[in-house]
């Protein structure tokens, strides 16, 4: 389904598509969601293939490709590292990755937050590989310092034999499939090895090394009496946003666990998003394991497991256990994911972004819904190193990859105002205007001084058509141009939490940058 100007606003799968489609347009009684998502329909487009399993291969990469506002979405822009093993390389290393590519590398991932730094942390700690970004590996004289810290047996310099450095690169292999034994039993040889040839100081950093990786085994929680690898997937989800939790366990042990917290789509059904979620995220896992372990049932688990073996060429098994061992695994996820899910509804204190945007445009008396608002704030100290922020947030949630930054600089002596004036100003008239989309909303942290200002600013653009409000700190007043008295919105209007996200963040991205300034001038001081 696309809209006015062609976006692809949703996309989705049937077996009779025309059931499907005309189900949108009866007269019954939509969700919200629905009813908003049909006003934006223009056109619709259709592609006909061969089997259901085609369909969802197709499906999933459109919504990838297109990112649709209206589907089910397992991320935000931003893609998730991997870590590449160039084992396609003479002498392979170990790098950070953000997309898995057929180049005859091994891939592991994605992971999410830090793991993948500590997980690189602990590769430098415990086996020796290159960490240059020659490729090929070039000649040296002299190694570098990855050498002198004992983090690199420095191939560059011909110390080490291809056949011992690719004897490396296989514990390596081991420790990031989650092998630790096979690693330790790897280790312990080598160890063995080198006492029968005497070679005592590096038997000595070998024990070390061996001791260290038993310390991490032992930290990771034995979930399983059985040495298996299998993931544990649960969905929960509240009247606001949905959770989905996946506990990675490779030997028994849980090794890794990811969170994602999904933008439902319009047929919000439990099997339906945990359907489309299973199906965007084992797209991308390059490695999935022989088992997952499902907390409900889903209709197209099979069609899922026939996709990753199309992609991967591996058997998967997609089961919702009812009793056992399997059972307590499957419950103790969901557990975590109703804890998740409650602390991020409680930080987070928002609504339906579409009960949100139509409280706001009634309160306001806009002219349209604010699909896409834009927030200004401005930063600095006593005059000094004067930033501006703008953050944009589309369908009430926040589109980072559309924030911008702003270095102000004054001849005369700089004020608040005149920051704000000039931030406005080269948003709406240089070359932003052209690259980024008009709001249907503009928000300014401040009062009436600011809001005035950022007003001059839209009327020197020929942009004062477009709707703009000022939010004051003290009492939460929300100030429009032209009107002497502010709106005052109980503090439990939806309108009134989705501007002070909005404000807080831009306030937020501001400081942020500012101490970057301010950090860098220091450096130079």
């Amino acid at each position: 389904m696309k809209d006015s100007v062609g976006r692809t606003i949703y996309v989705g799968k049937a077996k009779v598509l025309k059931k499907r489609v005309s189900s949108y347009f009866q007269s019954r009684q939509h969700p919200p969601k629905v009813s908003l998502m049909m006003t934006k329909v223009e056109s619709i487009d259709y592609v006909v293939v061969g089997s259901e399993l085609e369909a969802l291969m197709l499906e999933s990469n459109l919504i990838k490709k297109h990112r649709p506002r209206y589907n089910v979405m397992l991320r935000d822009d931003k893609h998730y590292p991997y870590l590449k093993l160039t084992v396609n390389e003479d002498w392979p290393r170990l790098i950070v990755v953000r997309k898995v590519i057929p180049d005859g590398a091994k891939y592991y991932g994605p992971y999410t937050g830090g793991t993948v730094r500590q997980t690189i942390r602990m590769v430098k700690r415990l086996l020796k590989i290159r960490w240059c970004k020659e490729t090929p590996l070039k000649d040296r004289q002299i190694p570098c310092i990855e050498y002198h810290i004992k983090r690199c047996d420095a191939p560059c310099i011909a110390n080490i034999a291809k056949a011992e450095y690719g004897q490396h690169v296989k514990k390596i292999e081991l420790f990031l499939e989650g092998k630790y034994e096979e690693t330790i039993d790897a280790l312990q040889k080598d160890m063995a090895k080198a006492s029968e040839q005497e070679e005592f100081e590096r038997a000595a950093v070998l024990r070390d090394r061996i001791y260290h990786l038993k310390q991490l085994a032992a930290e990771q929680k034995v979930l399983s009496t059985e040495l298996v690898n299998r993931d544990v997937v649960a969905y929960v989800a509240g009247s606001e946003m949905a959770c989905v939790v996946i506990f990675h366990i490779r030997d028994g042990r849980l090794v890794n666990q990811e969170n994602f917290y999904p933008k439902l789509a319009l047929e919000d059904t439990p099997g339906s998003v945990l359907a489309s979620v299973l199906g965007q995220y084992y797209s991308d896992v390059v490695q999935p394991p022989p088992e997952i372990l499902l907390n409900q049932n889903i209709s197209e688990s099979k069609l899922i497991a026939d996709l990753i073996e199309r992609l991967r060429k591996r058997t998967v098994k997609i089961t919702c256990p009812t009793r056992g061992e399997k059972k307590s695994l499957v419950a103790m996820t969901e557990e975590n994911a109703w804890h998740l899910l409650s602390r991020k509804v409680a930080d987070q204190g928002v609504r339906e972004s579409g009960e949100a945007l139509l409280d706001l445009r009634n309160q306001l008396d806009l002219p349209k819904l604010p699909e896409r608002i834009e927030g200004f704030d401005i930063s600095n100290i006593q005059g000094s190193e004067i930033v501006g922020s703008m953050v944009v947030f589309a369908d009430g949630e926040p589109h980072k990859s559309h924030y911008r930054k702003f270095k102000v600089s004054f001849e005369g002596k700089p004020d608040d105002y005149a920051s704000m004036y000039e931030v406005v100003l080269r948003r709406y008239t240089r070359s932003l205007a052209g690259k980024l989309p008009l709001p249907d909303l503009i928000l300014i942290d401040g009062g009436k001084g600011q809001l005035s200002a950022a007003h001059k600013a839209l009327e020197k653009a020929k942009l004062s058509d477009v709707s703009i409000v000022g939010l004051a700190k003290r009492l939460e007043e929300i100030y429009q141009p032209g009107k002497s008295e502010p709106i005052r919105l109980s503090q439990r209007s939806p309108a009134l939490k989705l501007l002070q996200r909005v404000r807080d963040e831009a306030h937020r991205f501001a400081v942020r940058y500012h101490r970057v300034r301010r950090e860098k001038r220091m450096v130079r001081g």
